[in-house]
């Protein structure tokens, strides 16, 4: 839905306002199952973490690292200083990941930094949400990043006028036609 799994990862909270009332992530299967989906993780690793033990305290960390990457991004998406510490937390997080990456170095295919669960442990998931993220901080994209006017999820704008006003025009978009609509009736 965002156009990035950075952006995917921090719309895993929010509702239909700007208040992030509604968390997706209410146990770690559920940020399994969406790293299984954004092909973050392989099946046997899925299977491997859904075996690990505190599994609370590691979806805390997966929830503050989301809330501060949303606070950095949406923070730079209009043209705001971010906060320090969202900015700290970022960064902390992706020389973290880095610390324990490795290059992929598969034959006929070019280099990428991978986090190998021998390396990152039940932290493998918080590790490679890092890494993607540094790949989008580091891209063209990174400036394409917006906030969604309806709600808190952001999104990558890539239309050709850079003007896009909601994360879905199937959601928040048709929500704001209505109103607007609503709005006219006598």
């Amino acid at each position: 839905m965002g156009g990035h799994p950075a952006l995917d990862f921090v719309n895993t909270a929010g509702g239909s306002t700007k208040v992030r009332d509604k968390d997706r992530l209410v146990e770690l299967g559920d940020a399994i199952d969406w790293a299984l989906a954004v092909e973050l993780l392989a099946p046997e690793e899925a299977l491997t973490l859904r075996g690990a033990r505190d599994t609370d305290a590691t979806l805390d960390r997966l929830r503050e690292q989301r809330e501060a990457l949303h606070a950095y991004l949406s923070a730079a998406a209009l043209g705001e200083e971010p906060d320090a510490a969202a900015r700290s937390r970022v960064e902390a997080d992706v020389r973290g990941a880095y610390a324990c990456a490795r290059l992929s170095g598969r034959p006929g295919e070019p280099d990428v930094w991978t986090v190998p669960m021998a390396e990152a442990g039940v932290d493998v998931l918080a590790h490679r949400i890092a890494l993607t993220t540094a790949t989008l901080l580091t891209s063209a994209d990174a400036k394409a990043v917006r906030v969604c006017q309806a709600c808190s999820w952001l999104y990558l704008d890539l239309s050709p006028t850079r003007r896009r006003r909601w994360c879905s025009m199937a959601t928040c978009g048709n929500r704001a036609k209505a109103r607007r609509h609503r709005a006219k009736q006598p």
